[in-house]
């Protein structure tokens, strides 16, 4: 009998262990679950529209083909050149608009079967331009300055290449900022949304910006190398992309 009474307590006990861990199961794990709630991330993207405010120009000096097919120079012309490029970047440099003014002479070759044969020499320099909308007139005339002293000496060509509508790091900063601010705004609302889609409390857990996304767009139009013909001005768009981690309760 006593074997009995002992038999059915361990059985009572085993029972209740049992209801234990389903309680156990049901309401702490179940509890724990709704605490840890609801996570996932979304994919957005914002984009703002800004007018280019400049214009970026390249004026590039090259040899003549006097220069290119001569076989001899002499000091005399290096230095006549040098005076030239000196009396150039004197004049580039009044209108504040551009950078560079160094300038490469040497031996030009032709390799052909191994052989290295001399055919003249060749004539480098670049000065990068960014110029003001209100101040086209103003380059306007110092490309025709730069070209009446270019033609004073026969060893150097003035080419042109054409205007590209820009913007300046101020625009492109503040537009940066304000996408910014509207991926935000963006995020928010869908918080909201998602609050009372899924009747959860939602927030913002993290918010990853793709800042190498913000794409900058630039129009142009071709010139001809004697005259200043502007681009076509029209507003063009940056975009910001970034992922949103949500999570609701």
């Amino acid at each position: 009998m006593k074997s009995f009474f002992k038999g059915l307590g361990l059985g009572l006990l085993c029972l209740l262990l049992f209801i234990l861990g389903v309680v156990f199961n049901t309401e702490f794990l179940g509890l724990k679950n709704q605490k840890q709630g609801l996570e996932f991330s979304r994919n957005i993207e914002v984009s703002n529209e800004i007018t280019p405010n400049i214009y970026n120009a390249v004026l590039n000096f090259s040899a003549s083909e006097e220069l290119s097919n001569k076989t001899t120079i002499s000091q005399e012309e290096k230095n006549h050149i040098a005076k030239t490029f000196k009396e150039l970047s004197e004049r580039i440099a009044k209108e504040n608009f551009c950078k560079g003014g160094s300038y490469t002479l040497e031996p030009s070759y032709n390799y052909y079967q191994g052989q290295k044969t001399f055919n003249g020499y060749k004539l480098y320099s670049d000065f990068i331009c960014q110029i003001p909308q209100d101040k086209n007139k103003e380059y306007e005339q110092l490309v025709k300055d730069i070209e009446n002293i270019s033609t004073t000496n026969t060893f150097i060509s003035f080419n042109t290449k054409a205007l590209q509508a820009s913007f300046d790091k101020t625009i492109l900063e503040t537009n940066k900022e304000k996408l910014y601010d509207l991926a935000l705004t963006k995020a928010f609302e869908k918080t909201q949304y998602y609050s009372k889609t899924l009747a959860k409390s939602c927030k913002i857990k993290n918010i990853y910006f793709d800042g190498n996304n913000i794409r900058n767009f630039s129009s142009s139009l071709a010139k001809t190398a004697d005259s200043i013909v502007l681009p076509i001005i029209k507003n063009e768009k940056q975009t910001l992309s970034a992922v949103v981690v949500f999570e609701c309760q």
